[in-house]
C-alpha cells in the first residue's frame, strides 16, 4: 500500500493519544465528606406527574354556550342522524361515501356530546 494512505490515519491516532487524558485523571476522586442535608427521596411524587402549570383553585368547567342551549332530545336526534350518515356513506362507497361517512361521524359524536352532558 502506498504511504499516503497511512499518513492521515496515523496522524489521527497520534493526535488522539496526545490529547487524551492520563489514567490518573480518570481515577475516582477522593471521597467527599457527608453533608448535614437530609436524604432526598427518589420515589415518584404527585407533583412530578403534572406537566405545565397547575393552580390550586381552578375555575369550574363551563359548557359550550351553543351546547347549553340545546336540549337532550336534540343531541339524541343529531347522534341518530350522524349514525345514519355513517351507514349511508359506507353503502355509497368511493370518495363521496367516505366524505359522507366522516361528516356523519362528526355529527354523531357532537350529538353524543350534547346528549350525554
Amino acid at each position: 500500500m502506498p504511504l499516503s494512505r497511512w499518513v492521515p490515519s496515523t496522524a489521527a491516532l497520534l493526535l488522539a493519544l496526545a490529547l487524551s487524558h492520563s489514567a490518573a485523571a480518570q481515577a475516582p476522586a477522593a471521597p467527599v465528606a457527608p453533608t448535614s442535608l437530609a436524604p432526598t427521596s427518589l420515589a415518584p411524587t404527585l407533583a412530578a406527574t403534572r406537566a405545565g402549570f397547575s393552580f390550586d383553585e381552578a375555575p369550574p368547567a363551563t359548557v359550550n354556550v351553543s351546547a347549553a342551549r340545546m336540549g337532550r332530545r336534540e343531541g339524541r336526534a343529531l347522534a341518530l342522524v350522524g349514525g345514519a350518515a355513517v351507514i349511508a356513506g359506507i353503502l355509497i362507497g368511493d370518495d363521496a361515501g367516505t366524505v359522507i361517512a366522516i361528516g356523519g361521524a362528526g355529527i354523531g359524536l357532537y350529538g353524543l356530546y350534547i346528549w350525554q352532558r
